[in-house]
């Protein structure tokens, strides 16, 4: 790796090679031009926090990994989202539970933010739609709060996984 080729840069193209994408293909499934992905590639642009999660769900590998791991041939990375927290509604997943001291905290702690970001969601929305004619900084400002929302309901689902197979593990161990 070159000193003007940052790791994101390098894994962006390692993978899309490896995935046998050309810059178009990718360029097409991520909803960008191609130029972007050229950019991403030699360190010109770095992507946005929306391009790195569509990336890292494309690919399979952690966010963790994509950014701050180079990648090489022959090694394993964590996927974007382990089978422990697959958010799939169907999930019948159980966890072993030896201290519920701090269950319940986790679980209220979790539907206060999911409150809280759907409070945020509302009011963000309501701000957004009296905007008219924005202005690029406007724009910019927007579509980073959109990615933020995107990442905290990410995470929030991975909660929610948790929260259920905690549940599953309770009907397990009481019957």
């Amino acid at each position: 790796m070159s000193d003007t080729t940052t790791i994101l840069a390098h894994n962006i193209r390692y993978l899309r090679k490896k995935s046998k994408y050309n810059q178009e293909e990718l360029a097409i499934k991520l909803g960008i031009k191609r130029s972007n992905i050229a950019a991403y590639e030699s360190k010109n642009v770095e992507p946005r926090l929306r391009i790195i999660l569509e990336l890292a769900r494309l690919f399979d590998i952690s966010v963790r990994s994509l950014i701050e791991e180079k990648l090489q041939e022959n090694q394993d990375y964590p996927t974007f989202a382990t089978e422990e927290f697959k958010s799939d509604p169907n999930n019948s997943q159980t966890l072993e539970i030896e201290d519920n001291a701090n269950i319940a905290e986790f679980v209220s702690k979790s539907v206060k933010i999911r409150k809280v970001l759907e409070g945020f969601k509302a009011f963000y929305s309501f701000k957004k739609s009296a905007i008219i004619n924005a202005s690029p900084d406007q724009e910019k400002l927007t579509f980073d709060i959109d990615n933020f929302i995107q990442l905290m309901e990410h995470l929030l689902a991975y909660n929610e996984t948790v929260i259920k197979a905690i549940s599953n593990s309770k009907q397990a161990q009481s019957n």
